[in-house]
């Protein structure tokens, strides 16, 4: 098949978004909503405008560039989000948003006959490195997370993602829904670069279970006071640790704290009080169920056997989802046309995507995560790839777009 998109405009314009929030430290931080985010809000929408989409933004800050059919009926969106993690690479989520662009700079370009509307989006707070929940925007957008509750949703030091939607001036007023969803992602994981394939035909997304975890027990003299006498809350942090790695490790599950604050953080006092994070995520339902019944176990059985307090309160649940097999083939049939090499996989990172599966048809690519690197500045993706895997996200527009 012949290639439709500009190659060099679509890396011009991942490397020129890639520059919005690399500070004089050399990190590269655009945390949902920061001025860094605003930056690259600005950037996505001027491009949108230059390129004669109908730009619309939606009360929780979600961004849309709308190509509009011939027929009357919801759009086909396309998107991912431009949000980062701190200390970020340069692909995460910006592959997508940036190829839905250039796909729909195409379209409207060449005239190319679609008798459905075309969107490109990008999500707020994908990230969930901010605010929580994860996929904030997308969830709001299919109705499972309210407005109101989303924007009370606060940050570490108490600020409201409303009040920081209003000052960066994103708070819009504009509807849209979808009937179908596209997101080209970078892989984040090793598998396709280990096994040196091209592309990655997703199949569905990992199920999370998050919660917020707070051990207090009893500051103390670290010289004086006995080992036997203690009521260490890291410890008991280190012990749920330990524990769940495990008990996830046997499962083909994975486990993360990700997140550790310790109080009063004195090298000379045995701490008082331990606050993290937990991030359990598996591919199969009933292994997650089982796994967030055995973690919200051991979380108090460390605190028992350390004489602990304990507040555990959950910030975050969703189950696995399945892609529709007639999406799943369409992106499978567009890789082999293209002669690129292909494998149907999971993902194990969450996505928007996961939230559109059960209500519209949706679909995703992948491309290899060299090394398997992400939410790292080490993060990197061959640029002729992700070209070849927008030209398949273009592809499957446009078919959708005119079935």
């Amino acid at each position: 098949m012949e290639n439709r998109l500009n190659h060099e405009r679509l890396i011009a314009s991942l490397e020129e978004l890639g520059k919005i929030g690399v500070g004089k430290d050399g990190q590269r931080n655009r945390l949902a909503l920061s001025d860094g985010d605003k930056a690259a809000r600005d950037l996505l929408c001027k491009w949108i405008k230059e390129a004669g989409l109908d730009l619309k933004i939606d009360p929780i800050g979600n961004i849309f560039g709308v190509l509009s059919g011939t027929e009357d009926g919801d759009p086909v969106i396309a998107g991912s989000h431009i949000d980062t993690v701190p200390n970020a690479g340069m692909f995460d989520g910006c592959v997508g948003v940036l190829s839905a662009l250039e796909a729909l700079r195409t379209i409207a370009g060449k005239k190319l006959p679609h008798r459905r509307s075309l969107a490109v989006a990008a999500w707020t707070n994908e990230e969930g490195s901010r605010f929580l929940p994860g996929v904030l925007g997308s969830s709001v957008f299919v109705g499972d997370l309210p407005l109101e509750k989303a924007l009370a949703a606060r940050d570490f030091s108490g600020v409201t993602a409303g009040d920081e939607l209003a000052r960066i001036g994103y708070a819009g007023c504009d509807t849209l829904k979808a009937s179908a969803y596209m997101e080209f992602h970078v892989e984040q994981g090793p598998f396709l670069d280990a096994q040196k394939l091209e592309i990655g035909v997703v199949t569905g997304i990992t199920g999370l279970s998050r919660w917020d975890v707070t051990y207090k027990g009893e500051a103390n003299h670290a010289g004086t006071t006995p080992m036997n006498l203690r009521h260490d809350p890291l410890v008991a942090a280190s012990k749920l640790h330990l524990a769940m790695s495990a008990a996830a490790a046997e499962k083909n599950a994975v486990f993360t704290v990700g997140h550790v604050e310790v109080s009063p953080g004195a090298v000379n006092v045995v701490p008082g009080r331990t606050f993290f994070t937990i991030d359990l995520r598996s591919q199969d339902r009933t292994v997650l169920d089982e796994l967030h019944v055995r973690c919200e176990a051991e979380i108090r059985r460390c605190a028992r056997e350390e004489g602990v307090d304990v507040e555990c309160i959950p910030t975050d649940h969703s189950d696995p989802v399945s892609f529709a097999p007639g999406m799943i083939e369409k992106v499978e049939r567009f890789a082999k046309l293209r002669g690129l090499s292909n494998r149907r996989m999971g993902s194990g990172a969450g996505h928007d995507a996961q939230v559109f599966a059960p209500r519209v048809p949706t679909a995703m690519i992948f491309v290899p995560s060299i090394g398997g690197k992400s939410h790292c500045p080490e993060e990197l993706s061959d640029m002729n790839l992700i070209c070849q895997g927008a030209e398949i996200l273009t592809d499957c527009l446009l078919e959708l777009a005119n079935e």
